[in-house]
């Protein structure tokens, strides 16, 4: 519960400084966690940018975890897949293998794939670290 506070009460700036000043339209937070659409990525970057610098005055900051990603890329969002689905353990390595897959037949690109691991990487960090806690 202290977390959920403590999200609120910090983040509330970055929320109307993204609605506001950067004019985002479509933008999910949820706790420490959001997501930014917009059609253009030069733009996002821009925004990227800004809010890192906006944090920087509130004496915080962007972790490691903070990408860019295409709507179509693979990504998770709250244990989650860009298809709403929990993403699954079991399910990790397979996926990850038919992505290399895509990856070594052209299909995909280097950044796609590398999204992918990175996306599974967080997810399963994510967990490990939570099941430790209890």
């Amino acid at each position: 519960m202290t977390s959920q506070i403590l999200a609120i009460f910090y983040l509330n700036d970055m929320d109307h400084f993204i609605k506001e000043e950067l004019k985002i339209k479509y933008f999910v937070r949820y706790q420490d966690d959001f997501l930014l659409f917009h059609p253009s990525k030069k733009y996002l970057r821009y925004c990227l940018e800004m809010i890192s610098k906006f944090l920087q005055q509130e004496k915080m900051h962007l972790n490691r975890k903070t990408r860019l990603y295409k709507n179509t890329n693979n990504f998770i969002f709250l244990g989650r897949n860009n298809c709403g689905n929990y993403a699954r353990y079991r399910n990790v390595k397979r996926k990850l293998k038919a992505r290399y897959h895509l990856y070594q037949t052209g299909k995909i690109k280097l950044n796609s794939f590398s999204s992918s691991l990175i996306c599974y990487n967080t997810l399963c960090n994510k967990r490990l670290n939570w099941n430790k806690k209890r």
